[in-house]
């Protein structure tokens, strides 16, 4: 996997305070918020429940069956009674195993705590990244080409790792709630992948991604004015390499899908022989987890 790929995978807060040229913001499509139950949980971020949406049946998927977020690194303990309110019994860290390193869940001992990543950061690779971005080496145009060889890349290269986290999650007995760094790109693909295999439509599914950008948009505006402000620090960086590792686009998600179609031919396919959900299986999870 391409080394710079891996950028938007980790923490950016290391950006928030690097920047170049005072530069005009282009503005995300946001998801309609309708129907998803929002849940603030301070320090945690992106957080939400994933239901209370239609399928292409008109079944609805029930509420609190999972959650999705970013990390839990800086959880505190005077909110552990939100979590274990909400019936969450496991959480699955979609991160690999240097950012878990850097920044370690902090989680109520009762949670059963997994790791699934589908792929990990070799040597020095991610800093060399870093240096590069801060020397003016990588430019907007590199960073966005570079989140859609991830999204791509992120569903084939090692699908047995996402059949071991869509499997988990639709197994389990109790709410399951998986996250990345920020909640937006892994946790994303898995959610959109979640809601094709329970047979939502496309439209559900790209709103139900968009969202992230919802939740994620004050965070992501005071960090692109903090950077804009503080252009002097690395002035060579372009701001919009920052801009494009914070928010979602379609074209992402599009990417990933546009893969498995290449790969497989059709997200059914995919499903099926990747994944290991037969027909009557995908069945059972639509009664499992919608009404």
């Amino acid at each position: 996997m391409n080394t710079l790929i891996k950028i938007p995978l980790v923490s950016i807060s290391l950006f928030c305070v690097f920047s170049c040229k005072t530069q005009y913001f282009e503005t995300p499509e946001y998801g309609k918020n309708e129907t998803e139950r929002s849940i603030n949980i301070k320090k945690v971020y992106n957080f939400r429940a994933v239901g209370n949406i239609k399928n292409k049946d008109g079944r609805i998927l029930k509420q609190g069956a999972f959650y999705r977020s970013g990390h839990f690194y800086k959880l505190q303990s005077k909110s552990f009674d939100q979590i274990e309110n909400l019936g969450i019994k496991e959480i699955i860290d979609l991160r690999n195993s240097k950012e878990i390193a850097q920044k370690p869940d902090h989680l109520p001992k009762n949670i059963i705590y997994k790791n699934y990543s589908a792929f990990e950061d070799e040597g020095d690779q991610l800093d060399q990244a870093k240096k590069l971005v801060l020397k003016g080496k990588v430019n907007g145009a590199d960073a966005d080409k570079r989140m859609v060889d991830f999204y791509r890349e992120y569903v084939t290269e090692n699908p047995g790792v996402i059949k071991k986290i869509i499997t988990e999650t639709l197994e389990s007995k109790e709410p399951v709630l998986y996250h990345c760094t920020a909640g937006k790109d892994r946790t994303g693909i898995i959610t959109a992948l979640i809601l094709t295999i329970l047979k939502f439509d496309k439209e559900t599914i790209y709103n139900e991604y968009l969202l992230s950008n919802n939740y994620r948009k004050d965070l992501v505006e005071n960090r692109l004015r903090l950077a804009n402000n503080l252009h002097f620090v690395y002035p060579k960086m372009d701001i919009q390499v920052l801009e494009k590792l914070s928010w979602v686009e379609k074209k992402y998600l599009d990417a990933a899908f546009g893969e498995i179609n290449k790969k497989y031919g059709s997200t059914d396919t995919y499903i099926e022989k990747a994944l290991g959900i037969s027909e009557s299986k995908r069945k059972e999870y639509i009664e499992k987890f919608t009404y």
